[in-house]
């Protein structure tokens, strides 16, 4: 099996770029259009976004891991390069002060083989993307609770 593998670093602390990633408030400011499912082992996601006169494109998987400020694994269920359910996405959190945090991004289980060259080349462009995305939206909004669902 292949994967792809990103490292970026964010001027936030770990807390903040945990929510920014894992409340699904906030993923629809910078993932994608509608998000729903939280984050529980065991528990359902589904990403869409709205490509305009292509319609849209919603892809769905399942929460196989999460250890808080840390970790967090999904797996696809309807992937189209492997809809068995192999292809993963795991974030790796580390601290690396109170304003530093690291984050990880492997996108992998696809098969091997030339015929993956295109998914593995299309799931690092689209990460690297979503992780400029992501950091832009922390850095433009010092207050994202302000996002958050109030239960």
């Amino acid at each position: 099996m292949r994967e792809t593998k990103s490292v970026f670093t964010f001027d936030e602390p770990i807390e903040r770029l945990w929510s920014g990633v894992t409340v699904y408030e906030v993923l629809v400011h910078w993932l994608a259009d509608e998000v729903r499912g939280r984050p529980k082992v065991g528990g359902d996601f589904s990403w869409t976004w709205k490509l305009g006169l292509e319609g849209d494109f919603t892809t769905h998987g399942i929460y196989k891991k999460i250890e808080p400020l840390k970790e967090l694994v999904m797996e696809w269920k309807d992937h189209p390069a492997d809809p068995t359910g192999a292809i993963y996405l795991q974030l790796l959190f580390e601290s690396k002060g109170p304003d530093l945090s690291q984050l990880t991004i492997v996108n992998g289980g696809f098969p091997d083989g030339e015929g993956s060259d295109v998914w593995i080349e299309g799931a690092k462009e689209a990460w690297d993307g979503q992780a400029v995305h992501l950091k832009d939206f922390l850095k433009q909004n010092p207050d994202i609770t302000k996002f958050f669902k109030k239960s």
